[in-house]
């Protein structure tokens, strides 16, 4: 750890609390030195590279910074600090779904084509076209395109042949681009 013994008081969490409410700028200073790396330690427990780790813990920061006033004290300040990064995690994860399932699917482009509001309306109208999709389709371009499943690997878990899964997931392609034109034009041409 860190040497922080210019930082006279704030040891005593309390304190800590009233002097970052009152913006004290030596008490921002001890706060982010003393909970950095306990911080980033975690993250980097969670996410899948230091980067955004460390994007994580300096969001987590000012999210707790802009949110100080909310904090009751009945917890100790770390353990509210975590709670903030995880909804951090979480919105880091929910923000890099909604990318993944637009990337991975092959008919990317014919979806990138396309003039949309945000992510999260083409992950809706994604998840609307996989409902309407023959059960036996939506759940091969799930294994293959969410689970990252290989084409080898799903075969054996369905004891089918290479070339049987590989026809059928051609298959499940079309009928995912057939729907995906048809639900283009029913909401307006999105």
């Amino acid at each position: 750890m860190q040497n922080l013994t210019r930082f006279v008081g704030f040891s005593n969490e309390s304190v800590l609390i009233q002097a970052l409410k009152n913006g004290d700028e030596l008490a921002v200073e001890y706060w982010f030195k003393k909970y950095r790396l306990t911080l980033t330690k975690i993250a980097l427990s969670k996410v899948p590279n230091s980067t955004v780790a460390a994007e994580i813990v300096q969001e987590t920061f000012i999210d707790c910074l802009q949110t100080l006033n909310l904090f009751k004290g009945q917890s100790s300040l770390l353990t509210w600090m975590q709670s903030v990064m995880r909804h951090e995690i979480a919105d880091y994860y929910r923000k890099r779904y909604a990318k993944k399932v637009i990337q991975t699917i092959p008919l990317s482009d014919l979806l990138l084509e396309q003039s949309y509001k945000d992510a999260a309306s083409s992950a809706e109208l994604v998840t609307v076209v996989l409902k309407r999709m023959i059960k036996k389709n939506r759940e091969l371009l799930l294994k293959k395109y969410v689970d990252c499943k290989k084409v080898k690997d799903i075969a054996l878990e369905t004891g089918a042949s290479v070339k049987a899964v590989e026809s059928d997931l051609f298959r499940a392609r079309q009928e995912f681009k057939t729907l995906w034109l048809e639900l283009g034009v029913e909401y307006g041409g999105r």
